[in-house]
């Protein structure tokens, strides 16, 4: 694994290569990003992945997103989602730049809202030839209609109107706010799926310094009314492989955008008994998501 930098405009993004084995700097090479999941950093699961399918023969890179990690920005732990899908570009121009690297070879995989904003840059970036999702999530979905999908877009405007209020308090002088991503304890979850999350990223699971498990309150402004599939039956096109675990609370989402996909080769692969967090690093099912990343790459990039 090699520490690298590239530039996304003015931000400097902090990222890790990963080479495959016997790697030769005269041969070129397929390529796949990874995106981290929303509150995650380069280091958790995208990384996990990343290794996995470098051992497969491809040059990967996971990287922080822009405002979070090692990356720069400010205010910390922004969560846009027009900037995630930009920092997905911002990686492929990065790539196309190393002389190892196919630019015609180039995939992307994303977990969690990693997932949804990879399908979005692929509906626009016709440079990723092929997209992989893990657990995929529609950030903007979550809140318009739940994580299990039974709430109404209507109970999500007192959300906006929390964020406007904030963006009011910190132009007039406030200090910048910030709502936790994942409940304080596993008593607190309002469900199984963010119980794990606590146990993922609050305890020795997977915590990390960088990932401090919060967003800005003024990120909501552009969450809520963000549609990582919007077009998909139009722009979404390359060849897709979703995986999604039998027992994920956001199964609906990974079974929506097969579904809505205009992708002529697609495959949707559930993990039985696997959760939407056991999916970040459990070993069995991290093993079983590989086996069907690692052929759909080869046979698409």
């Amino acid at each position: 694994m090699k520490s690298v930098r590239f530039k996304n405009a003015h931000l400097t993004i902090a990222a890790n290569l990963y080479l495959p084995a016997a790697f030769n700097e005269t041969v070129q090479y397929p390529a796949i990003v990874f995106v981290h999941p929303s509150g995650g950093v380069k280091e958790q699961t995208a990384g996990l992945y990343a290794q996995r399918l470098a051992e497969h023969g491809f040059v990967t890179l996971a990287f922080d997103a822009s405002y979070q990690g090692e990356s720069e920005g400010a205010p910390r732990h922004l969560e846009n989602p027009y900037q995630r899908v930009e920092d997905i570009s911002a990686a492929i121009d990065y790539l196309t730049t190393l002389a190892f690297i196919n630019a015609a070879q180039i995939g992307v995989v994303g977990i969690c809202a990693g997932g949804g904003y990879a399908t979005h840059a692929t509906m626009q970036d016709k440079r990723i030839r092929a997209l992989g999702t893990i657990s995929s999530v529609n950030y903007g979905d979550m809140y318009r209609s739940g994580w299990d999908g039974t709430l109404t877009p209507e109970q999500s405007f007192s959300v906006l109107q929390l964020a406007a209020e904030q963006r009011s308090h910190e132009a007039a002088g406030a200090g910048v706010a910030y709502l936790p991503t994942t409940p304080a304890s596993a008593e607190e979850a309002a469900n199984k799926d963010f119980a794990e999350a606590y146990e993922y990223y609050r305890t020795e699971r997977a915590m990390h310094p960088n990932a401090p498990s919060k967003l800005t309150t003024r990120s909501l402004m552009q969450l809520v009314t963000y549609d990582a599939f919007n077009h998909a039956e139009i722009y979404l096109t390359q060849p897709l492989c979703v995986i999604a675990g039998s027992e994920a609370g956001t199964l609906w989402m990974s079974e929506q955008i097969i579904k809505r996909a205009a992708s002529k080769q697609k495959q949707l692969h559930i993990v039985a008994g696997a959760t939407h967090i056991g999916l970040y690093d459990r070993t069995e099912y991290v093993t079983e998501a590989v086996a069907q990343l690692a052929p759909f790459f080869k046979n698409h990039l």
